[in-house]
C-alpha cells in the first residue's frame, strides 16, 4: 500500500489525529490545513485529505497542546508558504521550535527564523516530525489495511472483507457468500454497523425469494452455543 496516494475523509482524520470535525473545518477555513485532494465544494460535499495533510494536522495539534495560539500557527503557516512556495503542505516538512510567544523555523544548525515576528522568552519546544511521522504511519496502516473479519448476525457468522476506499475515503465491506452484499462507511466502526444492517436486509430478501420458490446461495457458519455447566 502506498500511503502517500491514499485519501482520508474528515471522520478518518478525526479518528487518526484525535480532533473534532469542528476543529478540522475551522482549520480549513482559517487556511491552516486545507484538503489537498478534494476541497469542500458546497453543502453536502466531502473534503478529502492526503497523508501529508494528516501530518500537518498532527503538527498543529501538538503546537496547540503546547499552548501555541491558532493565530500564531496561522502566521507561521503563511510565512512557510511564502518562503517555501514549492511545498504545498510545509508544516510537516520543517523543523519547528515553539515557545509561548512564537514559532521558529530551523534553517540550518546555527540559524532559527522567527515565523511569527514577535519577541519573547525562548524556552523552546522542538517538534520531532520524524517521530510524529512514525506514530501516524503505524496508526494509518492499521486503519487502512485490507482486513477479513467475522460478523455475527443471529445464530450465524459471516466472513466480511473490509478495504479502504481510495477514491472517496472511508471503507467498503463485502460479505463473502452473499453475492452482491456490499456496503460502505466513513469509519471502521460505522462500516461494521452497516455490514450488520446489510446482511439483515439481504437475508430478508432471501427469505422472500424462497417463498416464491427462488433459492439464492448463502454461505454462513453456525455458531456454537456454550453448554451450560
Amino acid at each position: 500500500m502506498n500511503i502517500a496516494t491514499e485519501a482520508f475523509n474528515t471522520k478518518q482524520v478525526c479518528s487518526i489525529i484525535g480532533v473534532t470535525p469542528r476543529e478540522v473545518n475551522h482549520w480549513d477555513k482559517k487556511g491552516i490545513v486545507k484538503p489537498s485532494i478534494r476541497p469542500a465544494a458546497g453543502k453536502g460535499s466531502q473534503r478529502l485529505y492526503s497523508y501529508a495533510d494528516i501530518l500537518a494536522f498532527k503538527t498543529v495539534k501538538n503546537l496547540r497542546v503546547q499552548g501555541t495560539s491558532l493565530q500564531k500557527i496561522g502566521k507561521c503557516v503563511r510565512y512557510l508558504r511564502q518562503h517555501l512556495p514549492d511545498i504545498s503542505q510545509p508544516l510537516p516538512f520543517c523543523t519547528l521550535f515553539a515557545d509561548d510567544d512564537t514559532i521558529f523555523l530551523q534553517e540550518d544548525e546555527a540559524t532559527l527564523l522567527d515565523t511569527v515576528k514577535s519577541q519573547g522568552q525562548q524556552a523552546f519546544i522542538c517538534l520531532n516530525i520524524s517521530a510524529i511521522d512514525m506514530e501516524l504511519r503505524s496508526k494509518v496502516l492499521e486503519l487502512s489495511g485490507k482486513r477479513v473479519e467475522e460478523v455475527t448476525v443471529g445464530d450465524y457468522a459471516y466472513q466480511v472483507t473490509i478495504e479502504p476506499d481510495f477514491e472517496d475515503g472511508g471503507y467498503v465491506a463485502e460479505v463473502a457468500g452473499l453475492s452482491g452484499c456490499i456496503t460502505q462507511g466513513d469509519t471502521l466502526d460505522e462500516v461494521r454497523e452497516m455490514v450488520v444492517d446489510a446482511i439483515g436486509c439481504y437475508l430478508e430478501v432471501v427469505n422472500e425469494l424462497q417463498d416464491r420458490g427462488i433459492t439464492l446461495p448463502v454461505k454462513k457458519r453456525k455458531l456454537r452455543k456454550n453448554r451450560r455447566a
